[in-house]
């Protein structure tokens, strides 16, 4: 890591944060930063991680002097380091939380892609700003918008480069809640803190039978039922809520401890 990325833990969450205020600038030093902090937080014991950013705007987007001059082979080098960044936040084996304020540019709003579940700001903008320069979503954006919300509005949000305030964007499902700015981080570290109490394992599960339908459709998934999804029954954390839900009534279950460990 560097000064320009931070992780800690919080109990069982981890915490990703962006650390260049005021705008988050992707350039080399935050993309290597990011890299080493995704690489201790899935070398971690974490349960759930969210991804923050410091000051007023989560990110900006790409520090444009990284493109100047450059040609697709200095490109090709760059990207194949850089789109793992994505690739490691969606194969994480626990959910993963964005809390984004301000302005969630470009690459600021594909890594918010790359998470699983986004909270926003009252006041988060977001857009795919890409297109003012002649260039696309070079980090997964378009396909990943897609996957949230359709092609027809991915075509729309990357070809305009418009600006969409955060009630748009949940509208359109590409963001799961929008919360007031003041409490945005604190509600974001607490719902992966209520995540991270749960069955880890089935969610790691989940997020694979997710996946595969974004890559290959219901059929795809439906086989990871068979891969992953069967072997929870030998896990403890399943065993154990059978018997809590045998014992205890669903009620008193769902309102209770679930003392799942994740294994």
């Amino acid at each position: 890591m560097n000064d320009k990325v931070t992780f800690r833990k919080d109990g069982d969450v981890g915490i990703v944060t962006l650390d260049d205020p005021p705008m988050n600038l992707f350039g080399r030093e935050v993309i290597d930063g990011l890299l080493a902090a995704v690489d201790e937080l899935l070398a971690s014991d974490c349960r759930a991680a969210v991804v923050l950013a410091a000051g007023p705007n989560f990110s900006a987007g790409a520090n444009v002097t990284i493109f100047r001059g450059k040609t697709s082979v200095d490109a090709d080098a760059e990207f194949k380091k850089a789109l793992p960044l994505i690739h490691k936040l969606e194969a994480a084996p626990f959910p993963v939380i964005a809390g984004v304020q301000g302005l969630c540019l470009a690459a600021g709003l594909e890594l918010a892609l790359g998470c699983d579940i986004i909270f926003a700001a009252q006041g988060a903008r977001f857009s795919q700003v890409e297109a003012f320069i002649g260039a696309t979503t070079f980090l997964g954006g378009a396909q990943r918008l897609a996957a949230r919300c359709g092609d027809a509005r991915a075509r729309e949000i990357v070809y305009t480069a418009d600006i969409y305030d955060a009630a748009t964007f949940e509208r359109w499902n590409i963001v799961n809640r929008v919360l007031p700015d003041e409490i945005l981080h604190q509600e974001t570290i607490n719902f992966a803190r209520t995540l991270a109490k749960g069955p880890t394992r089935a969610h790691d599960v989940t997020k694979k039978m997710l996946r595969a339908f974004c890559d290959g459709g219901v059929r795809a998934a439906d086989a990871v039922i068979f891969t992953e999804a069967i072997k929870l029954y030998d896990t403890r954390d399943m065993q154990a809520g059978v018997e809590r839900i045998l014992t205890q009534g669903a009620r008193n279950v769902r309102h209770g401890e679930k003392d799942f460990k994740g294994n």
